[in-house]
């Protein structure tokens, strides 16, 4: 811990306003598209995973992401249930918002919650252009330890990275983003094929 902290005083680690700034641009934000790469590295396996895709979001909790690579896998919600599925499996599992909701998830990608309802400012690091602003949830999340929200002058969010409690980092590179378009009227819901194995799910 104590080599973390003298770390990040040696990056130029500086306490500003951006949070602030940030939760302000984006109250301007109604829907969102944005073609990303994630990458997850875990701490007990050395090879990282490595997956493309789309995501599309909309104020009211409701989403939707597709993986493109390495496997086709759909993730659809309209705000009261969440549907995975599988494409190459022809599986496809159905849960409750209610009982997978993440207030940190709510707050960084649906827009549902104000930044400063979830999360408290730890820090700022300068890095050429940019800040990455560090924050960390108010209350105790299962999955979430801290979050790196990169953003370039514009206060555009280039890059998150998360990190659980487990150590392992998810960083999702943000490669296109388009704001404030209109979504087609069957973007946050799925119709499956009727070939499809369909379940129940006690939690995702």
């Amino acid at each position: 811990m104590r080599f973390w902290v003298s770390f990040l005083f040696l990056l130029g680690i500086v306490f500003g306003g951006t949070f602030e700034d940030l939760e302000e641009k984006l109250k301007g934000i109604k829907t969102i598209k944005v073609v990303f790469i994630q990458k997850t590295v875990y701490s007990w396996y050395p090879r990282p995973d490595i997956s493309k895709g789309y995501f599309y979001a909309s104020r009211g909790g409701k989403f939707r992401i597709e993986y493109t690579y390495p496997d086709r896998v759909v993730l659809v919600s309209d705000g009261e249930r969440i549907i995975v599925y599988n494409e190459e499996e022809r599986e496809a599992i159905v849960d409750s918002v209610e009982r997978n909701t993440s207030p940190v998830i709510e707050s960084l990608f649906f827009f549902s919650r104000p930044l400063s309802d979830v999360f408290e400012p730890v820090g700022e690091i300068q890095e050429g252009d940019r800040r990455v602003i560090i924050m960390r949830p108010k209350a105790r999340d299962e999955n979430i330890e801290r979050v790196f929200v990169e953003v370039n002058p514009d206060l555009e969010v280039v890059r998150v990275k998360v990190i659980d409690r487990e150590r392992t980092e998810t960083v999702i590179e943000f490669i296109d983003v388009q704001k404030n378009f209109s979504p087609s009227p069957g973007l946050f819901t799925l119709d499956l094929p009727p070939d499809v194995r369909l379940r129940e799910a006690g939690g995702l």
